[in-house]
């Protein structure tokens, strides 16, 4: 039975991203043509025209207006002329001497020199900084400690991934942060776009999913967040107006409960189109997306009751136990993950009824998660999933936990091929606030993409985020190894 939304909530557009100041670079020039003088002004650093060129190359048309891994670099986009990049190179950037006759062009000369020197040294001390923050000494200020996080990413017709990161400022409004990740490249390059105007509160749960299809919904963003003990979605299209789309997705079903109030401290989880919140009653609540004919998003929300207690506060997690969207949404081919109770982990997947026999479970999904481990009370985790082979008929999925454990370092749970689950101690995941949350992401996929074509699960396009000395690390899973990306460029 499907269910129509209440109401809309007024509908919200905020302003598009402005573009960054261009400030002039800094060069040596004749002192015959030296400009006047200006008042001072803080120094912008940006990159050099081969970095600038580098990264355009691998990032095509998706390059964006940056700050480098220690949030000081700027750079433009080319639709603005390549706007923030240092003017052509011409002989002013050549080596030269230059022989000045006379004290007074000496002394202009050695200003000059010393400004140059100085804006070096500062960036260069501006860097040991940005490192630092990454090892200890400092961290950014627009993301505040122990900051719920989710992320969410998809793949372009060229190739480049995007991704898209969101957080709470210390003033516990919510923040996003965008990355592309060029074809076959390992690092991101990201921006950081304007602070959403969305009521929510320092503790407020978020969870970010993609939906994709045909090219009204060449990505739709969604991100689903609590406020005052209700669930909203955020909609973010730019093929549709307003492009920015705030539901109440919360109320009025009528499926043995008034309304959907979430509990205390009670988190969220998304994989499209699905949503899951914990109800004050403890129990888990799932929200679908109703899909129309070909499974076209509409603006029905079907939510009903999942009948499994979970512990108060426990962390939800949904991953797909198919890499095709035909056998997600059709088949139920997914998994939601809870702590239970008794603070042990389980995995309910709705594609099985109760007495479902093992065997049958075990052609798709792993067992039963171990009885006999159990993890601190509200524990942060995450959940991906990878394909099982190169068989583009084999919609088989591998599933992997990242959760932290009673040592207060994330472990990796993992069940290759449905067998026995594994634990293993990367070390990316290490050195971890002890109030760090996790979020991984597992590309969006879809029966029918802008071309008309189905968009499986892909490998090796796992990333994953957490706090180290307040700065978010970005981790990637790429086939059966772990690496440290970067520092994700939060000011």
């Amino acid at each position: 039975m499907a269910h129509s939304s209440p109401s809309m909530q007024p509908s919200v557009q905020l302003p598009s991203p402005q573009p960054l100041d261009d400030q002039p670079g800094l060069e040596v020039v004749p002192h015959d043509n030296l400009p006047e003088v200006r008042p001072k002004e803080e120094p912008k650093f940006y990159l050099s025209p081969a970095q600038y060129q580098n990264q355009k190359i691998v990032l095509g048309e998706d390059y964006p207006q940056v700050f480098d891994g220690n949030g000081e670099i700027e750079v433009g986009s080319p639709a603005s002329t390549e706007k923030g990049t240092l003017p052509p190179v011409s002989k002013s950037y050549q080596r030269r001497k230059w022989w000045i006759i006379g004290g007074t062009a000496c002394a202009v000369v050695a200003i000059v020199v010393g400004v140059t020197l100085g804006v070096v040294l500062s960036l260069k001390a501006r860097n040991n900084d940005g490192n630092a923050a990454i090892n200890g000494t400092s961290g950014p200020e627009t993301i505040r400690q122990g900051s719920k996080l989710s992320a969410a990413g998809w793949r372009k017709a060229n190739g480049n991934v995007e991704r898209y990161l969101f957080y709470l400022d210390p003033q516990g409004q919510i923040r996003r942060s965008r990355s592309i990740t060029g074809k076959g490249n390992s690092t991101s390059t990201w921006e950081v776009l304007p602070v959403l105007d969305l009521e929510a509160t320092n503790g407020t749960s978020l969870a970010a999913t993609i939906a994709l299809h045909g090219t009204d919904y060449n990505p739709q963003t969604a991100l689903f967040y609590e406020a005052d003990r209700k669930v909203f979605g955020a909609m973010f299209n730019q093929a549709r107006q307003p492009n920015i789309l705030i539901d109440n997705v919360s109320g009025g079903y009528s499926r043995g409960f008034a309304d959907l109030a979430m509990g205390n401290a009670a988190n969220l989880a998304a994989y499209w189109p699905y949503v899951v919140a914990q109800h004050e009653t403890g129990d888990i609540i799932q929200v679908d997306h109703m899909l129309g004919d070909d499974l076209v998003p509409t603006e029905d929300w079907y939510v009903q009751n999942l009948n499994i207690t979970a512990y108060e506060g426990s962390s939800l997690c949904i991953v797909p136990t198919s890499s095709n969207f035909t056998e997600i949404k059709e088949s139920k081919a997914y998994g939601v993950v809870y702590q239970k109770p008794n603070q042990g982990l389980a995995i309910h997947y709705p594609a099985f009824e109760p007495g479902t026999p093992d065997a049958v479970q075990l052609e798709r999904v792993p067992e039963t998660f171990p009885e006999l481990y159990t993890f601190p009370p509200q524990t942060p985790m995450a959940a991906f999933a990878v394909p099982r082979g190169s068989n583009e008929n084999d919609s088989l999925v591998d599933i992997y936990l990242v959760i932290k454990s009673y040592t207060r370092k994330f472990a990796v749970w993992f069940s290759e091929n449905s067998s026995s689950w594994r634990e293993e101690f990367p070390a990316v995941f290490q050195e971890v606030d002890e109030d760090s949350d996790i979020a991984c992401s597992t590309l969006a996929v879809t029966n029918m993409d802008w071309e008309g074509k189905e968009v499986p699960l892909e490998r090796g396009e796992v990333r994953c985020y957490f706090q180290r000395n307040g700065t978010v690390v970005e981790v990637a899973f790429e086939g059966l190894i772990w690496t440290e990306v970067g520092a994700v460029p939060i000011p």
